[in-house]
């Protein structure tokens, strides 16, 4: 999710919570008395409310006292009487829990019931970001190989290919040498318990999302004393399986959640790359773009690589589908800058060509874990087997793909983890029927192995992880850690329903300087803004914004609305007008300038919905 979806969605998640303060001389315990942690302002722009430190932890748990990494924390201090903390991992592996926590704690802390009382702690695990993150190749090695052609046509694109694969290993062994066996699942469950012991606390919470799960299950095998109760949400499992399993399950996942997104897109108007037969349609570009690929404006290509990943990542979440469908029919037209921004925000490239380190972490993490696919006995006859179950997202998938990449870089073999806890406390495990990314067997699998305390919660709709985007999930997942109680077993949860047009709408004000309606459907998921979280509709502005404001909080008042008040510090050059509507409803108006729209990092790309030169404005009714 961009920066821009992550901050409005947190703000409105907080519905009134930015307008009725806490009573006033509630002095909060921010620590325990016996924490060793030292917290203080972050460095980085976050709200002040947020706190961070960094632990020293040893870089081999066998050899305490030798070499120490620096784990980088972030809290969301407890408000009132503070009942533990909770700790956060967003999966990957090699997923940042600071930036996690920067851009979600308040909304985690305002609409999970009871976890205002804990702290929100957040921490890039070994080898991450801050956290003395991986970086075998730099920003311009990675950047040259990112969509490499993997259908080369040409020696030249052959001798590319097999150049970029084999260079990263080799970095990574000259840079990190050994040491790159501490950076495991393991290592990094003894980081969470000395987390644990540096608070004080004799217990921790925890919620973990994909991969962040068999952490989760692997610090619970290690401690299970340790562990207040545990919530493993779109839950990974990897050991055990069979080689089929280990290679095809996630492709057929996306293969299935591709036929859906097909299947909605020849249904809808909502989506711009409709057709009586999308799926054709979507081959045929990609079959065009491995020959042809386009251009953008800095000179970067956008070739089937690219448009695979692009999809790849709208498919992680059904909100992004409007953007997938829009993307693909820009690039139909000649424009590939929609499929390159959805690829980049994949993989964690950021606009000026720098990475965060989860294109390379991911690798060494999954090595160092034992729980990367292992070498099949009969490469040829498994490719076949994948192709036929998973056609499309095999595609890329050749022989070359079966060599043992962590032989290269790790000596010998590692035994993973095996999940299985002997704790008492509960552990509430979340599949999703419909996820690409861990599908629901995966779930079932994990929660068989946890034993009797862990208890599996089924969500029937689409996308990878439910935190934040189900309430039925994410009332269930709250309850889990904050008053230790689990769903019947069977329950599942459907999605949200949309928001009704509220009776009100006709209501609202239109101030001098608003322009045309915008019936684009990519801008609200782009804000964050789903239609099971609020309706919305979007208008152009052609007015100064701060008149439209001004013009807005003078109107809404005669409508029946009673104007909270104004907050610029949700999205870089924005602002946020706060209201009640007519029955108490929470509205909120957006308004963004033009030049915010064309130069705003938090943005990604909304000023192609929106006609040249002019500004946004965007009303959202909450969910009640």
């Amino acid at each position: 999710m961009s920066r821009a979806r992550l901050a409005l969605a947190a703000c409105l998640a907080l519905g009134t919570l930015g307008v009725t303060a806490a009573p006033a001389g509630a002095a909060p315990q921010r620590a325990p008395q016996q924490s060793t942690l030292a917290w203080g302002p972050c460095e980085e722009d976050v709200d002040p409310e947020f706190e961070c430190t960094t632990l020293a932890v040893p870089l081999d748990y066998a050899n305490p006292g030798g070499e120490t990494i620096g784990i980088a924390l972030i809290r969301l201090p407890a408000a009132g009487q503070r009942e533990g903390a909770v700790l956060m991992n967003p999966g990957g592996p090699g997923g940042s829990g600071y930036d996690l926590v920067a851009n979600a704690g308040a909304a985690i802390h305002n609409s999970m019931v009871g976890l205002d009382r804990f702290d929100i702690i957040g921490f890039d695990p070994r080898g991450v970001d801050r956290s003395g993150g991986i970086r075998c190749l730099d920003d311009a090695q990675v950047d040259a190989t990112l969509y490499a052609d993997d259908t080369p046509e040409s020696i030249a694109e052959a001798v590319a290919l097999a150049a970029g694969e084999l260079a990263f290993p080799r970095a990574c062994v000259a840079e990190y040498g050994d040491t790159l066996r501490h950076y495991s699942t393991e290592a990094t469950a003894r980081d969470m318990d000395s987390i644990r012991v540096a608070l004080g606390d004799a217990q921790i919470s925890y919620i973990g999302i994909s991969y962040g799960t068999y952490l989760g299950a692997v610090y619970a095998t290690l401690f299970p004393d340790q562990v207040r109760s545990m919530v493993l949400d779109a839950a990974a499992q990897y050991v055990g399986r069979t080689e089929f399993e280990q290679y095809a399950t996630q492709a057929i996942g996306f293969e299935n959640a591709f036929a859906n997104w097909a299947a909605w897109c020849e249904e809808t108007s909502e989506c711009a790359f409709t057709a009586v037969d999308v799926a054709g349609r979507w081959d045929a570009l990609l079959a065009r773009l491995d020959t042809t690929p386009l251009v953008v404006a800095d000179g970067r290509e956008v070739n089937h690589v690219a448009m695979e990943t692009a999809t790849v990542s709208a498919l992680y979440s059904e909100t992004a589908w409007p953007e997938l469908g829009a993307a693909l029919a820009e690039a139909e037209a000649g424009d590939g800058q929609g499929l390159l921004d959805l690829a980049d925000d994949y993989e964690g490239r950021n606009d000026d060509g720098t990475f965060d380190t989860l294109f390379q972490s991911f690798f060494i993490i999954r090595c160092a874990s034992g729980i990367d696919a292992a070498v099949p006995a009969d490469p040829e006859a498994l490719l076949a087997e994948i192709r036929a179950a998973a056609p499309r997202f095999s595609r890329d998938m050749g022989l070359v793909d079966f060599y043992d990449l962590c032989g290269e870089m790790l000596p010998s073999d590692v035994e993973p983890v095996v999940p299985s806890y002997t704790g008492s406390a509960p552990i509430l495990v979340v599949g999703g029927m419909n996820d690409p990314a861990t599908p629901f067997e995966l779930a079932e699998e994990l929660t068989a192995m946890m034993g009797p305390n862990a208890r599996l919660l089924a969500y029937s709709g689409e996308g990878h992880g439910q935190i934040l985007a189900s309430d039925c999930v994410t009332d269930i997942e709250a309850a889990t850690i904050a008053t230790l109680s689990l769903p019947v077993a069977g329950t599942v949860c459907d999605p949200d329903p949309d928001v009704p047009r509220p009776v009100f709408w006709d209501q609202l004000p239109v101030p001098a300087g608003v322009g045309a309606p915008l019936t684009d459907p990519t801008i609200a998921g782009a804000l964050g803004l789903p239609p099971d979280d609020a309706y919305t509709e979007a208008w152009a502005m052609t007015g100064d914004a701060a008149s439209v404001i001004a013009g807005y909080e003078q109107a809404l008042p005669a409508a029946g609305f009673q104007v909270v008040g104004t907050r610029d510090d949700i999205i870089d050059g924005a602002t946020l007008l706060q209201t009640f509507g007519p029955d108490g409803v929470f509205v909120v108006v957006l308004v963004v300038p033009a030049d915010a729209l064309a130069t705003s990092d938090d943005l990604d790309g909304l000023a192609d919905a929106v006609p040249a030169g002019q500004g946004l404005v965007v009303v959202a009714a909450l969910a009640e």
